[in-house]
């Protein structure tokens, strides 16, 4: 390991459950950046084996003078592990990582630079979602898209943040990030970009039924989240379906099934649903994925086709998730 003599107070704060593995891999990055938390505060709520650091790293530790604190949780939501190590941050700066997201070395130093040159109460992190096969980079298509995404992971704030938007919600498996920075666009928090990214590339280690299962856990938590509103994704079925059912009537009501009247269209309920279905297929498999920086080369002259049928298996098993959190899942979240 490479010898380093500085320090920044910053208290880093990473939830951790059952991942033993991608921590160490962490680890191993830590020592190589060019500014390193001199608190680094890990809430391990693992179900079996308890998180113990390797040696090498303890040392390095104890050799810079980081304070490295392990806080052993039962089974907890990220957002109530979060909620831990914000309360016991003994600095006033607060910087986030979760188990699947690595940074470079600069990640830390620049976005300090950030902060201090903007003034800013915080810095948003970057995410780049890895994606080598051929159906983890149609999933991302669909989803994330090619271009780093703002994320908590990677974000840095100063701890009166949280004083003026509150905690994280800590009663939900997924979304509670996505509701916490909300919640700081709502307060006009004076927030800074990164120009880092962190990596992440566990959709590279997930067959396709595993991310259909990872798609239906979060969304079946988020619906319940206050800034997800899930009707607005019902607009497009409901527009959808009201013109397929005006197409049905059409000539019934309007031209008595006269094919002499004016208001007699042949074949409307076919035109109707392939109107509805060249529609879909432009929103989600070009549109949408050319928004989201995906290379116009790798959408055409085939694979839109392939997004397309991906996005439509992905907003059924979204609309699983929000009849399946209806029924099953009681609203019991409340903000911190």
């Amino acid at each position: 390991m490479q010898s380093i003599n500085r320090t920044s107070n910053v208290s880093l704060i990473i939830p951790a459950q059952d991942a033993e593995a991608k921590l160490f891999k962490l680890f191993k990055l830590i020592p190589e950046w060019d500014a390193i938390p001199n608190e680094i505060i890990i809430i391990d709520s693992s179900k079996n084996l308890k998180l113990k650091p390797p040696e090498d790293f303890k040392l390095f530790t104890k050799k810079i003078k980081i304070k490295l604190l392990i806080i052993y949780g039962d089974n907890l939501y990220p957002g109530h592990a979060r909620n831990i190590g914000i309360t016991n941050a003994t600095n006033s700066l607060l910087a986030f990582l979760d188990t699947s997201t690595y940074p470079n070395k600069e990640w830390l130093s620049q976005n300090l630079k950030i902060l201090e040159k903007h003034n800013s109460d915080g810095v948003w992190g970057l995410t780049y979602y890895s994606a080598n096969s051929y159906s983890s980079k149609i999933f991302r298509a669909c989803t994330y898209g090619d271009k780093p995404i703002i994320t908590l992971p990677g974000s840095i704030f100063e701890k009166s943040v949280f004083y003026k938007c509150g905690y994280f919600i800590e009663s939900v498996r997924a979304g509670e990030d996505g509701d916490w920075m909300s919640r700081v666009s709502l307060q006009n928090i004076n927030m800074s970009n990164s120009t880092q990214y962190l990596n992440y590339n566990e959709l590279n280690n997930l067959s396709l039924l595993e991310l259909f299962k990872k798609y239906f856990t979060y969304n079946t938590f988020v619906s319940k989240l206050p800034f997800f509103r899930a009707h607005k994704d019902f607009y497009y079925y409901a527009i959808s379906f009201i013109a397929v059912l005006i197409a049905f009537n059409w000539n019934m009501i309007l031209a008595s099934w006269d094919e002499e009247s004016i208001f007699y269209i042949p074949n409307i309920t076919k035109i109707s649903v392939l109107v509805i279905l060249v529609l879909y297929i432009y929103l989600r498999g070009v549109m949408l994925p050319k928004k989201k920086g995906v290379n116009i080369k790798f959408i055409f002259p085939i694979n839109f086709i392939f997004i397309s049928i991906f996005s439509g298996l992905l907003d059924i098993i979204k609309a699983m998730a929000f009849i399946y959190s209806k029924f099953t899942i009681e609203n019991n979240i409340e903000d911190h």
